[in-house]
């Protein structure tokens, strides 16, 4: 029996309006005077981002998660005086609410659930900034648990991360549903942890294939009927 479903925040309830690359290349032009393409931008950035997850050690902290979009800057700006100025345009810009959007079926599968009496929570390798962007969105200002990585101090997939949010939820692992876009890190490493999980593919018939027990979804209004036997 699913007593609670915990979700993802990005890709998940929230997506970046205006795109991430397209940001990304507005505030490299303005800022150190390069033109670089949206492939290359997108490429180091999947680049950085599955290589954090696949470090052997994935203990993480505000400074750690800072250091590291800086990090992705200077390697795509090199040592351009402007490479700062950069940094810090685009990290406090995506900690304002208005440079998110919340997914209609987020909304419509948050009431859904919060009807049928289901614990509800955002947990999400993020940093600090994500309490101002969803606070700045309802209904997810409403959902009552939030989980960070920058302040439980590990990273999804580290195993300990899913411990630290039943722990919290007052919950056995077997009771709590994930659901996220990332197959490694919201799916397989909840399952690891002795969780359920649910695959949220926005694009149906993705290359990636889908493992043996994973349950896939294309929106999260499906989750109503999988935890209650209910539909929408």
């Amino acid at each position: 029996m699913i007593r609670a479903v915990v979700f993802d925040a990005v890709w998940t309830v929230i997506y970046p309006r205006p795109g991430i690359t397209e940001v990304y290349q507005q505030a490299v032009a303005r800022h150190c005077n390069l033109q670089l393409s949206a492939v290359h931008i997108q490429n180091a950035l999947d680049s950085a981002l599955s290589q954090r997850s696949r470090d052997s050690d994935l203990r993480t902290d505000e400074l750690s998660e800072h250091n590291f979009w800086s990090q992705l800057i200077d390697r795509l700006c090199g040592d351009h005086p402007g490479r700062h100025a950069c940094f810090d345009d685009l990290y406090e810009g995506f900690q304002r609410p208005d440079r998110w959007r919340c997914y209609e079926d987020a909304a419509d599968s948050i009431d859904g659930l919060k009807e049928a009496g289901i614990t509800m929570a955002i947990a999400s390798n993020f940093d600090q900034r994500l309490h101002m962007v969803l606070d700045g969105h309802d209904p997810l200002s409403s959902i009552p648990h939030r989980f960070v990585s920058s302040e439980i101090g590990w990273r999804k997939p580290a195993h300990l991360f899913f411990e630290h949010v039943c722990r919290h939820l007052n919950e056995r692992p077997e009771s709590v549903l994930f659901v996220g876009d990332d197959l490694q890190n919201d799916v397989l490493g909840a399952q690891r942890a002795g969780c359920q999980s649910a695959w949220i593919r926005r694009k149906p018939g993705g290359s990636e294939p889908i493992p043996a027990g994973t349950i896939a979804i294309e929106k999260l209004t499906e989750l109503l009927a999988l935890v209650t036997g209910r539909s929408q």
